[in-house]
C-alpha cells in the first residue's frame, strides 16, 4: 500500500513532451512581448506618429525572448548559489548583483546586434549610444525581469519542497497505520486471538475464571491502547515498554512458564523517542518464530542502552536462530515496514538488523538517533 501510495503521489497527472514544454515556454514568455508590442502601439496611435512594424517587432519582441535564453542561466545561479538566511548578504553581492549586471549588458548588446543584423533605420548611430538606448533605457524592467525570474524559481522549488514533506508525511502516516492495523490484526490472527480466545475457554472450562476474566481485561487493555495511540508518529521509549508489556502479559497467560521476558531499560533514557509500535513487530517475531517452535521455555530480553548519540534497541530470543532455509521466511511483513518505517523517519541515521546471537537465538537490533523530542518536529523547526 506505501509503495502504491509513494508512487501515485510522485507520479504527476499527466506528463508533456519535451516539444510541448518548449512551447508553453515560448508562449509564456511572449506574453510580457505581447504586452509591450500593444503599448508601443497604443503610444504611436495616441501620439499619431507612423507606425513600424518592424521596427516595433524587433524592439519588443526579441527583448523578452533573450531573457527567456538567459533565465535557465539565472536559474542555475540561483540553484548553485542559494540566498539562505545565513548568507543571503553575501550572496546577493558577491554573485547575484555581478551576475544580473552582466546580463543587462550581454542583453544590451544581443538587442543592438538584432538593430544592426535587421537594419532598422538610425542603427548607424546607436553604437554611441548603447548604454544609452539599449541599458538605461530598459535597465529598471530588466533589473525587475532578473528578480522575478529568481523569485519564481525559489518559490517554486520551495512549494516542490513542501509537496515532498507532505508527501513524506502522508507516507508516514500510511506506515503507522499499517502497523497499528496489523496489531489489530492480531485479534484475527490464530496465533493471537484465537488462541488467545481458546485459553480463555479452557480456563473457564477448568472453573479458572478469575485468570479468564484476566485475560480479556489484558486484551481490551491492549487493544484500547494501540487506538488511542493511533496517529501519533513517535513517542517516548516508556510509552513503548508500558505497550510492550501489556501485548506481553496475554502471551504470558498463554505461554504460561514456557514463555520468560526481561526489561533492560534504564530510567535517563526512557524519555527518548521512537516510532511508536516499532518493537512489537520484533517481539511478535521473536515468540512466533523463537518461542512458538521451541518445546523448551522460551526467553526474550528487551534491551535499550544508549552508545553516544545514539539509541540502541534490541529484541533477543533464545529460538534455533537464522538458518539458509529460514532467513528469508522470517524477513517478513513486519520486518520490511520497521526498516521502511526508520528510514522514512531517520534516513540514513538508523539501520535495523537481524543476525544470530553469540549465545544461540536471534537478535534484532535498531541503531537511532537519541533525542528527546520527535524526530519529524526537530526538522520541521530547522
Amino acid at each position: 500500500m506505501v509503495d502504491q501510495l509513494q508512487l501515485s503521489l510522485n507520479q504527476p497527472a499527466f506528463e508533456w513532451s519535451a516539444g510541448t514544454r518548449r512551447l508553453v515556454y515560448v508562449a509564456l514568455w511572449s506574453i510580457p512581448g505581447i504586452a509591450a508590442l500593444s503599448f508601443y502601439y497604443l503610444n504611436q496611435t495616441v501620439t499619431a506618429q507612423p507606425m513600424s512594424w518592424p521596427y516595433a517587432l524587433v524592439s519588443t519582441l526579441p527583448n523578452w525572448y533573450l531573457w527567456a535564453i538567459m533565465a535557465p542561466a539565472i536559474i542555475w545561479i540561483g540553484k548553485k548559489y542559494r540566498i539562505e538566511r545565513e548568507n543571503w548578504v553575501q550572496t546577493v553581492f558577491s554573485v547575484h548583483i555581478p551576475t544580473m549586471v552582466t546580463m543587462l549588458l550581454i542583453h544590451s548588446l544581443a538587442n543592438l546586434y538584432l538593430f544592426y543584423a535587421t537594419g532598422m533605420p538610425g542603427h548607424e548611430s546607436m553604437t554611441t549610444g548603447l548604454y544609452k538606448v539599449h541599458f538605461w533605457t530598459r535597465v529598471h524592467s530588466n533589473i525587475l525581469t532578473y528578480w522575478t525570474v529568481l523569485g519564481i524559481f525559489y518559490a517554486y522549488d520551495y512549494y516542490q519542497k513542501f509537496l515532498n514533506r507532505e508527501q513524506a508525511a502522508a507516507i508516514l502516516e500510511i506506515r503507522l497505520a499499517e502497523a497499528n492495523l496489523r496489531a489489530l490484526k492480531m485479534q484475527l490472527h490464530p496465533h493471537f486471538l484465537f488462541n488467545t480466545l481458546n485459553s480463555v475457554a479452557a480456563l473457564v472450562r477448568k472453573n479458572d475464571n478469575k485468570t479468564a476474566v484476566k485475560m480479556l481485561v489484558k486484551l481490551g487493555d491492549f487493544l484500547r491502547l494501540a487506538l488511542e495511540n493511533k496517529g501519533i508518529q513517535e513517542i517516548p521509549l516508556h510509552q513503548e515498554i508500558d505497550f510492550l508489556q501489556r501485548y506481553l502479559s496475554i502471551e504470558k497467560i498463554r505461554f504460561g512458564e514456557r514463555l520468560s521476558v526481561s526489561f533492560d531499560v534504564k530510567e535517563p533514557i526512557s524519555s527518548g523517542y521512537v516510532p511508536n509500535m516499532i518493537l512489537q513487530p520484533l517481539v511478535e517475531n521473536a515468540i512466533h518464530h523463537g518461542i512458538g517452535p521451541n518445546a523448551e521455555k522460551g526467553k526474550i530480553d528487551i534491551r535499550a542502552t544508549q552508545e553516544g548519540a545514539n539509541l540502541i534497541l534490541e529484541v533477543q530470543d533464545n529460538g534455533k536462530g537464522l538458518t539458509k532455509q529460514s532467513s528469508d521466511r522470517r524477513e517478513g511483513v513486519g520486518l520490511s515496514n520497521t526498516r521502511g518505517r526508520l528510514e522514512s523517519i531517520y534516513g540514513g541515521r538508523a539501520s535495523f538488523t537481524i543476525q544470530n546471537a553469540e549465545e544461540g537465538g536471534l537478535v534484532a537490533r535498531i541503531v537511532l538517533p537519541y533525542d528527546v523530542y520527535p524526530a519529524i518536529a526537530s526538522k520541521s523547526s530547522r
